[in-house]
C-alpha cells in the first residue's frame, strides 16, 4: 500500500505546478508578442503548441496515473511539429 503524502511534498506539488503554470503563461506571452502579422497557420500552430504541452505538464504532475496520457499528447505534439511542412518547400 503507498503511503499517503506528506504535508511538505503536497507543498512541493503545489509550487512544482504554480513554476509550471507561470513558465507556460510566460511562454505564450513570447509566442503573443513575436507575433508580427496576426494569427497565420504558423502561429497557430505555435500558439495550440505551447498551450497543450503546459496543459499535459500540468496534467502529468497533477495525477500520476495520468503521466502516459501526457506523454502520449507529448508526443503527438512532437509528431505535428516534426511533420509541418513549409509551404516554399519543394514536396519529393
Amino acid at each position: 500500500m503507498l503511503s499517503p503524502l506528506s504535508n511538505g511534498d503536497v507543498a512541493m506539488e503545489n509550487h512544482l505546478m504554480w513554476i509550471i503554470a507561470v513558465i507556460g503563461t510566460l511562454t505564450l506571452a513570447g509566442v503573443f508578442w513575436k507575433m508580427q502579422s496576426g494569427f497565420g497557420p504558423f502561429n497557430l500552430r505555435a500558439f495550440g503548441i505551447v498551450l497543450v504541452a503546459t496543459f499535459s505538464a500540468l496534467l502529468a504532475l497533477r495525477d500520476g496515473s495520468s503521466t502516459t496520457a501526457a506523454m502520449g499528447i507529448l508526443g503527438g505534439i512532437a509528431g505535428y511539429l516534426f511533420g509541418i511542412r513549409d509551404s516554399a518547400s519543394p514536396q519529393s
